[in-house]
């Protein structure tokens, strides 16, 4: 102990504190003597070393020693202390941290008794900067055995974690909100989930209120509250926007929807429980909550700060994050809301049109049926009085409509549930030989072979034989139609308990990219070459749907231009063929059911002469003859539709009165109008191949063409479509069906509007060249009298200054022996001299902008500018003008002119300006039309728009010459100046509150542009 005692008293004071940094100069410093420790030279050797490793490590470390359990840290843990350092030095660890003691203080008492303590994550509040702060620290305790071998003291190495813990609790809480409330599916229901989440989060967010805007913004109402009741004063149910004194700055919220933080809380929370902890919040903030497509905010966020925090910049993000997911989750209600209602009118319009498919397919079969049976019995009479062509082309048409009737009435039915199914024994293969054969004939007219291949199966198949023929016919029918040339194959197959129909055809194909969509309803392939472009779109429709009520399915093959296979798979069903080898009831040919479908197939076949030759014209028979009107007689019409009844209809109603040529397809029509133009056009729109819009679209851009009358057809009705077909070119647009009536005078009008035209059009050239020969005249006569002008201008000035010399010299020489009346006479004569000069000095300027040739070459508009004004206010000194002139104004021009020009319109603002106590005169650079443009400005007199037309006009004044001076002609050499120059100038202005002139200078594209 002798030499232990002798070693401190040799030591200097503290010498043996190495390292470190504040801290140790601190430790250096203190009068330990105060303390239980004693002064620093007495400390042990354990002590020392303790504290030398504590003060030499970057980890915050604290250590309390002895009896008084005194405290001693390093650099590391002094931010640890807050506020309470540096009396936190040299302090009882217990008397510090005694807030804390609820948490650490079992480890502490364990760590004493010699048993270490290591705590990970704990959350404590510290009292550190005046109040009660929740933290969260990561520390141990470790014992420190003395001299004695004793605990002497505690080891304690700290890690404050506050932030990483918070950032974790906050990232939680807006994952949540993103998460549950983002399932929201009402705005109701975005309230309802925000106000459940973020009750979780009361640590955070003590309390929060939700007041939801009301649509007139007169109100917000409160829906949603956590961390406090309802209907305090702090939470009123409802918060008139408009008053003086809404709480919590709700109205200012809503009129500027920018967030606002409130720091008078406490006062307003007095006597309330708020949240977690017994004290209230001090600051609140109050948050816009956004909804899509408006300014106005859906609803204000007031939200409490904990009072146990420190509001740092991330804690204050916090509630932007907050805000913001609640409005995204508004968004995505909104958008579902949006969704929901679309989605229930589709299927409120999906019903409706499901009930009129379903009404009007009724109504239309009676008329149909007795269109149908008179037409049928007139054509079996031979001595019939009407023609047995028109008669079968009504036929069939009405066969074709009672087809599409009946597929709608189909469609309506089986979505209705209502389609009725009668399943009974049926020989299918016998049935689908029989509707196959029934295209035979027509496919072997053009050249199509029909292979049929169906064995006699070895059970009876039960299905609804009505089902079936549709299928098969509606899928003859599209093989047909989009093939050329070939075969068209039909084979039934038996296995495993299904029936499997396949129908191939080596047609025109079906792009990959199309194969999906087929089976929609009236999904139509664009551009696909067809034997017509007509068609609903709803025969593969009818036949997926037809399949499925037969339990089976149906594919689609295709290799784009090399055809297309369907195969329809369903089941057999459980009948047997009858034991007795009797028949079963079946339609062995299927003709019947199958003419419908065979009557509109065989209207794609050309017909030999049917596109009638050119014939002499008859007069007509209809009250709007054209046989007197010589102007169209002769003249060739060309007609264009796939439909081979309309062509021949509109051939018979045309003959009559022109040369009429018939085509089956917009392709023929091009290459005949381009062989042979006529004298109109009348197309269909909607043919296969080229249609009638771009049929039309070919006649415009070829000149041989382009002026040929087009008059096209169409069955799409409405304004719409007769738009569309006007704009893109028609000279007229006939909506299907017409009367004959309507489409002879449309032709008749059409065609002799087109004469009119080509008689206006010679005259037209006759006028250009009459024109042309006046320009020169006017042209020749506009220098002589620009010549003139210059002259006369020029040989006044001398008599004007004898004027204005001799009655000066009269005023100076003979003052003295003039009365005041001579004297007032002559000064008007020399003021009267002074402004005919002036108005000679004007108009030889406005003639030299004319005369002069005009050169280009850069030219500095800013400092031409200034010396302007240099000279103006020269001329009056007295006066104060604010002339602002951007810098580097660079153009393109005659520097002679652009000085006359800027002398004008800067000398028309500081004219206009003289009255104003400080006036203001601007020379700037803007745009116009995307080119660099220059701008005079001022804030003087100004005019009336409604006069502008007459500012560029020589000798149009609108202001009194009494009032401002001037000779009436600077403004329209400005516009010479500026037209010289390939360029244009405007005028903007309002009375008393100035003008600006804008101009351009064409290429004028220097610096400073």
């Amino acid at each position: 102990m002798k030499d232990e005692g002798n070693q401190s008293r040799a030591d200097p004071r503290g010498d043996w504190l190495v390292g470190g940094g504040e801290m140790a100069k601190l430790i250096k410093a203190m009068d330990w003597a105060k303390t239980p420790l004693g002064s620093i030279e007495s400390w042990p050797q354990s002590l020392r070393s303790t504290v030398s490793l504590a003060q030499a490590s970057n980890s915050p470390i604290s250590l309390c020693w002895g009896a008084g359990h005194v405290q001693i840290y390093n650099d590391g843990y002094w931010p640890i202390c807050g506020a309470k350092h540096p009396t936190s030095m040299g302090m009882d660890f217990r008397e510090c941290w005694a807030s804390t003691f609820e948490v650490l203080g079992e480890a502490y008492a364990s760590a004493w008794s010699g048993k270490s303590a290591y705590l990970e994550k704990m959350r404590m509040f510290l009292d550190r900067y005046g109040f009660l702060e929740e933290t969260w620290f990561t520390f141990s305790f470790s014992p420190i055995t003395d001299e004695s071998g004793r605990v002497g003291g505690l080891f304690h190495p700290v890690t404050e974690m506050t932030q990483q813990m918070l950032s974790e609790r906050r990232t939680k809480t807006l994952r949540d909100v993103a998460t549950r409330v983002g399932k929201a599916q009402t705005i109701d229901d975005v309230f309802a989930l925000s106000t459940q989440v973020l009750a979780e989060s009361e640590l955070d967010l003590p309390f929060v209120l939700f007041y939801r805007v009301d649509s007139d913004g007169g109100r917000a109402r409160l829906v949603g509250a956590t961390g406090m009741e309802r209907r305090t004063t702090a939470s009123p149910s409802s918060i008139d926007l408009r008053a003086a004194t809404a709480p919590w700055a709700v109205a200012e919220v809503v009129r500027t929807a920018a967030a606002t933080q409130i720091d008078d809380a406490a006062i307003r929370l007095a006597h309330l429980k708020v949240g977690p902890y017994a004290e209230a919040p001090k600051t609140v903030f109050a948050i816009p909550i956004a909804q899509p497509g408006s300014e106005r905010p859906a609803a204000v966020m007031i939200a409490g700060v904990s009072p146990r925090l420190i509001l740092t910049e991330s804690y204050r993000g916090f509630y932007d994050l907050v805000g913001a997911a609640v409005s995204g989750a508004i968004a995505n209600a909104r958008a579902y809301e949006e969704e929901r209602q679309k989605a229930e009118a589709l299927a409120e319009i999906d019903r409706a049109k499901t009930t009129f498919f379903s009404n009007v397919s009724h109504e239309f079969r009676t008329p149909l049926t007795l269109i149908l049976g008179p037409v049928e019995d007139a054509i079996r009479q031979r001595d019939g009085v009407l023609g047995r062509e028109s008669l079968e082309s009504v036929y069939r048409n009405a066969l074709r409509m009672l087809r599409l009737v009946n597929s709608l009435l189909d469609f309506s039915r089986i979505e209705a549930g209502r389609l009725a199914t009668t399943v009974e024994p049926t020989d299918l293969s016998s049935l689908t030989i029989g509707l196959a054969g029934s295209f035979r004939s027509l496919l072997e007219s053009v050249g199509i072979a029909l292979v049929v291949d169906c064995p006699p199966p070895q059970e009876i198949v039960s299905l609804d034989r009505s089902h079936w023929e549709k299928i098969v016919l509606n899928l003859l029918s599209n093989a047909f139609k989009f093939t050329f040339e070939g075969q068209i194959a039909v084979r039934l197959r038996g296995d495993d308990g299904r029936v499997e129909l396949t129908i191939s055809d080596t047609g025109t194909g079906i792009p990959e990219r199309e194969l999906p969509r087929i089976f929609e309803r009236f999904h139509r392939v664009e551009g696909a070459r067809g034997r017509s472009f007509e068609g609903t779109g709803i025969g593969l429709a009818l036949v997926q749907e037809l399949v499925k009520q037969l339990g089976g399915t149906v594919r689609a093959e295709s290799t784009l231009g090399r055809g297309t296979t369907f195969v329809v798979s369903i089941p057999k069903g459980t009948s047997r063929a009858p034991s007795d080898g009797g028949a079963f009831a079946h339609r062995p040919d299927g003709a019947s059911f199958s003419s419908p479908y065979l009557l509109e197939a065989s209207q794609w076949v050309p017909v030999a002469g049917s596109s009638k030759a050119p014939r002499e014209a008859v007069p007509s028979l209809t009250p709007s003859s054209v046989h007197d009107r010589p102007s169209t007689q002769h003249k060739r019409v060309l007609v264009a539709d796939d439909n081979h009844d309309m062509r021949e209809y509109l051939v018979r109603l045309l003959e009559k009165h022109w040369e009429v040529e018939a085509v089956a397809d917009g392709e023929a029509a091009l290459a005949r109008a381009v062989e042979a133009p006529p004298d109109l056009l009348l197309s269909d729109v909607m043919m296969p191949g080229l249609d009638g819009f771009a049929l039309l679209t070919a006649l415009r851009k070829n000149p041989k063409t382009t002026t040929i009358p087009v008059v096209l057809l169409s069955a799409r009705a409405g304004e719409e479509a007769v738009i569309e077909g006007l704009e893109s070119g028609a000279d007229d647009y006939l909506v299907k069906p017409f009367s004959a009536r309507e489409l002879l005078t449309r032709v008749r009008t059409n065609l002799e509007m087109a004469s009119m035209r080509k008689a206006v059009a010679d005259s037209a050239k006759e006028l250009a060249d009459t024109r042309a020969v006046l320009l020169e005249d006017v042209e020749r006569t506009n220098k002589e009298l620009e010549a003139f002008s210059y002259s006369v201008a020029h040989d006044l000035r001398a008599p004007l200054r004898g004027i204005n010399g001799y009655s000066g010299a009269l005023l100076e020489d003979y003052a003295d022996k003039l009365d005041g009346q001579a004297k007032e006479f002559l000064g008007r004569i020399g003021a009267g001299a002074a402004r005919m000069g002036e108005l000679i000095d004007a108009l030889l300027s406005l003639s030299r902008v004319t005369r002069t040739e005009l050169v280009r070459v850069p030219v500095n508009l800013t400092e031409m500018a200034q010396q302007v004004m240099a000279q103006l206010q020269t001329s009056e000194p007295s006066r104060t003008v604010d002339f602002v002139v951007a810098s580097d104004l660079r153009g393109h021009g005659d520097p002679q002119l652009l000085r006359v020009l800027l002398d004008n319109l800067l000398g028309n603002a500081w004219k206009f300006t003289s009255k104003s106590p400080m006036a203001r005169i601007e020379f700037g650079r803007t745009t116009r039309d995307g080119k660099p443009a220059f701008f005079v400005s001022d804030d003087g007199v100004g005019f009336d728009m409604q006069h502008s037309s007459k500012l560029f006009s020589p000798f149009r004044r609108l202001h009194k010459e009494t009032d401002f001076a001037g000779t009436g002609i600077g403004l329209a050499t400005v516009q010479r100046i500026v037209r010289r120059h390939g360029g244009i100038i405007l005028a903007q202005g309002a009375i008393d509150r100035g003008a600006t002139f804008t101009f351009t200078l064409d290429g004028s594209h220097g610096e400073g542009q």
